[in-house]
C-alpha cells in the first residue's frame, strides 16, 4: 500500500499509483498480447502441413478461447484500436498468414500508441465511483505486459510513474533548481507518467556479468559475442596499467568510474582462495528492458555444454553492469561471492575452463551468426539439471541433489523441446537415437574385448612390451582411446602371445571373430538391437509412469537411467551440430538411421569389419 503524500492529489490518481507498479518480485501477467505471441510462434512452429491436423485444430482452439478472454478485458480506447488486427487474425486460415499477423500485432502492442491508450484506459477507469482494485490491477497488468521486462525491475518505468502521479512536489524536485518544483496539475501528472511509460529505450547494449568458482583456460576466451576474462588478469591489467593489453581494456576503465563493484572485484580478485571470472556479452541494437536477464540466459547455455561435458557450475556474482551506447547506464550494488572460501573441486574448475575453450572454438561463429534458440537453451538448461543425481556439482560443491525420476523428467522434456528444433517426430528422433545407441554399444564391447589382454598390464613383469604393443594399437583424442581394429587384426599373433586369463582369451577370440566373419557381427548387432529396443520402450514407459503418476518401481528407473543419459546427450549434440552447421535438422537425424543401414548392408554382402578398416581407417 502506498503512504499518501503531503501534496494534494486526487484520489484517482492515488489509486492509479496504488495498482501501476508490479508487486514486489513479480512477473509479467499474461495478457492478451501474450497470448497473440503465443499463437504466432504456434503457427510458425507446427507449419503449414501440420496446421490443420486435429492436435493442431484442438491447440488453436485452447488459444482462441483465451484470445478472446483476454480481449474481454481490454480497456476501450485499446480494444478499438487493436481490434482490426484482431479481426484479421480470426480470418487467418493458414499458418504463414498468422505468423506474419501475429508479429505485426505484437509490434502494435508495444508500440508508443498502444501504452498510451492502456494508461488511459487505467485512468478513466480509476475516476469512476466504487470502482474496485481488481478492476484496476486487470488493466495496469495490460500495461506491464506493454512494458515488457523492464516492469519487473525494482527501477520499473512503472513505479517511476507511479511516483509522479503521487508523491509530493518536494520529493519528485529534491536536489532539482528552486524554480522547478511548482505545483504540478493533474495534466502534468498524468502526461509526465505517460512520457516515462511510452518510452521505449533503445540503443546498442553490453552487460557485464560476474561469477564466482570460475577460472578462464586462456585468460580471455571469445564465443560470438560473449568474451570471458579471468578476473585476477583482466583487472589488474586493465585498472593498474599492466602490461597487457586486450581489446575490453577501456571499456572495465571506464566502468572503474561508474561501476562501484568494480573495485571491490579487483581486490577480491587477487585473494588466493577466489576464482573470478568476467563476462562481457554484446546483445547488439535492441530495447534495454531485458537486457540483463537476456545475457544471463546466453552465458548459461554455454556454460551448461560445459557442465553437461562434465564440468562445474559457475556461480554467479551477482554483480552486473549495463552500458548503452557506451556509456554506463544502470550497475548493481555490489557483490556476493558466497561461501568461496571453502575448499573445493579444483580439478573440475579447470576441466570447466578447458570444456569452455573448447565450446567457444565450436559455436563461436554460430553464435556470432544469431543468438542461441530459446528451445535449444532450454534443452541444455534442463539437462544440465537432470545431470544433477551425482555430478560434481553435488559431490564437491553441496549442491542439493535431484532424484532420478526428476532426471528423467527433465530429459523427457528436453528431448521434445530438441525434435521440434530439428524439426522431426519425437518418435523418429528417438528411433535415431536408438540406433545410435546400438552402434556406440556393439564398438564399445568390441572394443573392450579386443584390448581385454591389456587390463592391468602394468602389474605384469612384461608391463614394457605390453605397453609398446599397446601404442601401436591405441591412440587418444579428446579424452577417449580410439583403437584401430585393422590393426589389432593385424597383430592379433603378438596378443594371442601374451599371457592372459582364460575369460580375457575367450574375449579377444570373440571380438576377433566378430571383426572377420560377418555372420558373427550380423549376429552381435541383432542382439544389440533387440537389447536397445526393449531398453527404448521399457524407457517410454517410465517416462509415462513419471509423467502420469503411474506405478513404477525403484527397479525399472534406475535401469533405464544410463540408456535415458546416453541418448539424451547424443541428442543434444545433434541440436547442436544443427545450431552450428545450419541446414535441415532432419537430415542429421536421418543420418543416425543411415549409419545403422550401412553397417548392415556392409554386412550382408560378407565386408568384414577388419577389411572394412583397413581400407577405410575408421578407428573404434
Amino acid at each position: 500500500m502506498r503512504v499518501r503524500p503531503p501534496a494534494s492529489v486526487s484520489e484517482w490518481l492515488l489509486s492509479v499509483a496504488e495498482v501501476l507498479p508490479l508487486p514486489y518480485r513479480s512477473k509479467l501477467p499474461y495478457t492478451l498480447g501474450s497470448a497473440i505471441i503465443e499463437l504466432g510462434e504456434y503457427a510458425e512452429a507446427v507449419g503449414s502441413e501440420k496446421w490443420n491436423e486435429r492436435a493442431s485444430r484442438t491447440h488453436r482452439s485452447s488459444l482462441g478461447s483465451e484470445i478472446e478472454f483476454q480481449t474481454s478485458r481490454l480497456g476501450p480506447r485499446l480494444a478499438k484500436m487493436v481490434g482490426p488486427r484482431l479481426e484479421a487474425l480470426r480470418n487467418g486460415l493458414e499458418a504463414q498468414t498468422v505468423a506474419v499477423l501475429a508479429n505485426g500485432f505484437a509490434e502494435l502492442w508495444h508500440s508508443t500508441a498502444a501504452i498510451e491508450a492502456a494508461f488511459r484506459d487505467l485512468c478513466d477507469a480509476a475516476k469512476a465511483r466504487g470502482v474496485t482494485s481488481r478492476k484496476l490491477r486487470g488493466l495496469s497488468a495490460i500495461i506491464a505486459s506493454q512494458v515488457g521486462a523492464a516492469a519487473e525491475s525494482p527501477f520499473s518505468p512503472l513505479r517511476e510513474a507511479a511516483s509522479w502521479l503521487s508523491d509530493s512536489e518536494v520529493d519528485l524536485f529534491r536536489g532539482a533548481r528552486s524554480e522547478e518544483s511548482a505545483a504540478l496539475s493533474e495534466h502534468d501528472r498524468v502526461t509526465k507518467a505517460e512520457d516515462i511509460l511510452s518510452v521505449v529505450r533503445t540503443g546498442h547494449v553490453t552487460v557485464w556479468l560476474t561469477f564466482y568458482r570460475a577460472i578462464v583456460d586462456s585468460m580471455r576466451t571469445v564465443a560470438g559475442p560473449m568474451t570471458f576474462l579471468r578476473a585476477d588478469w583482466a583487472l589488474p591489467n586493465a585498472l593498474d596499467n599492466g602490461p597487457n593489453s586486450f581489446p575490453e581494456c577501456a571499456e572495465l576503465k571506464q566502468l572503474q568510474v561508474d561501476v562501484h563493484w568494480l573495485e571491490e572485484l579487483h581486490d577480491e580478485s587477487l585473494k588466493i582462495e577466489n576464482r573470478l571470472a568476467l563476462v562481457r556479452v554484446d546483445l547488439g541494437d535492441r530495447r534495454l528492458a531485458g537486457a540483463v536477464e537476456d545475457a544471463r540466459r546466453r552465458v548459461e547455455a554455454i556454460l551448461s555444454v560445459a557442465v553437461e561435458a562434465g564440468g562445474v557450475s559457475w556461480q554467479s556474482a551477482s554483480a552486473y553492469a549495463v552500458l548503452v551506447d557506451g556509456k554506463v547506464h544502470s550497475s548493481s550494488i555490489g557483490l556476493d561471492l558466497g561461501n568461496h572460501s571453502v575448499p573445493g573441486d579444483e580439478y573440475g574448475i579447470g576441466a570447466t575452463a578447458e570444456i569452455l575453450t573448447s565450446v567457444a572454438e565450436q559455436l563461436g561463429e554460430a553464435l556470432e551468426r544469431e543468438p542461441m534458440p530459446e528451445a535449444l537453451m532450454e534443452a541444455l538448461s534442463a539437462l544440465r539439471e537432470a545431470r544433477l543425481t551425482d555430478h560434481r556439482d553435488v559431490l564437491f560443491f553441496g549442491v542439493r541433489p535431484i532424484t532420478p525420476r526428476v532426471a528423467t523428467a527433465l530429459e523427457d522434456h528436453a528431448l521434445e523441446l530438441i525434435a521440434s528444433l530439428l524439426g522431426v517426430k519425437a518418435t523418429s528422433l528417438s528411433g535415431a537415437l536408438q540406433t545410435e545407441a546400438a552402434l556406440g554399444d556393439v564398438d564399445d564391447h568390441v572394443a573392450a574385448q579386443l584390448m581385454a589382454s591389456f587390463e592391468g598390464g602394468w602389474q605384469r613383469e612384461d608391463a614394457k612390451q605390453r605397453r609398446e604393443l599397446e601404442e601401436q594399437l591405441v591412440t587418444h583424442a579428446h579424452g577417449r582411446r580410439v583403437i584401430s581394429v585393422g590393426r589389432v587384426i593385424s597383430q592379433a599373433d603378438q596378443i594371442r602371445s601374451l599371457p592372459m586369463t582364460d575369460l580375457q582369451r575367450a574375449d579377444f577370440e570373440d571380438a576377433f571373430a566378430i571383426c572377420t566373419e560377418p555372420s558373427r557381427e550380423a549376429e552381435l548387432l541383432r542382439e544389440v538391437l533387440r537389447e536397445s529396443s526393449i531398453l527404448r520402450a521399457r524407457l517410454r514407459r517410465v517416462r509415462n509412469a513419471v509423467n502420469h503418476g503411474l506405478p513404477l518401481s525403484t527397479t525399472a528407473l534406475h535401469s533405464v537411467r544410463g540408456y535415458a543419459e546416453k541418448t539424451s546427450t547424443t541428442a543434444l549434440n545433434l541440436a547442436l551440430t544443427w545450431y552450428k552447421a545450419g541446414g535441415k535438422g532432419s537430415e542429421l537425424v536421418q543420418r543416425s538411421d543411415q549409419d545403422w543401414s550401412a553397417r548392415t548392408s556392409r554386412v550382408a554382402t560378407g565386408v568384414s569389419w577388419a577389411d572394412h578398416d583397413a581400407a577405410h581407417d575408421e578407428p573404434l
